[in-house]
C-alpha cells in the first residue's frame, strides 16, 4: 500500500515544460514549468474563484431578479398592496350584490333580507 501512494505522489511532482513558440520564426514567446499537482491546484482555484464571482454577481446585483422565486422588496410590497386592494373590492362587490338582491326581493313583494337570507316573495 505504501508503494502506490509514493508512486502517485512522485508522478504528480514530475516537471513538464510548456513552451509557446512563434510558428514563423520559431522564437519562444512563453515558457512555463508545470507539474500535474500545480495544474490541478491552479485549475481548482480558478473554478472556485469563478464560482464565487458568479454567486456574488448574482446575489448582490439586480441580476438576482432573474432567479426564480427571488424578488425584490418593491415587488413584494406591490403584491401586498394589490392583495389588500383586491380584498377591499371583493367586500364592496359582495355588499352591493346583497343590497341589489334585497332591493329586488322588496320590489317582487318580499319583506327584504333578514339575517342574511332572502325571503321568497309572498303570493
Amino acid at each position: 500500500m505504501e508503494k502506490p501512494k509514493k508512486k502517485l505522489l512522485h508522478k504528480l511532482r514530475y516537471k513538464y515544460r510548456l513552451i509557446i513558440i512563434n510558428d514563423e520564426n520559431f522564437k519562444e514567446k512563453f515558457s512555463f514549468k508545470l507539474t500535474p499537482m500545480n495544474l490541478f491546484v491552479g485549475l481548482s482555484t480558478a473554478i472556485v474563484s469563478f464560482t464565487f464571482l458568479v454567486i456574488v454577481l448574482i446575489f448582490f446585483t439586480p441580476l438576482r431578479e432573474y432567479v426564480p422565486g427571488y424578488t425584490d422588496s418593491q415587488t413584494k410590497r406591490n403584491i401586498r398592496y394589490l392583495l389588500y386592494k383586491t380584498d377591499s373590492l371583493e367586500k364592496s362587490l359582495q355588499a352591493k350584490e346583497s343590497y341589489y338582491k334585497n332591493l329586488l326581493n322588496i320590489v317582487n313583494g318580499g319583506s327584504g333580507i333578514s339575517d342574511g337570507t332572502i325571503n321568497p316573495p309572498k303570493k
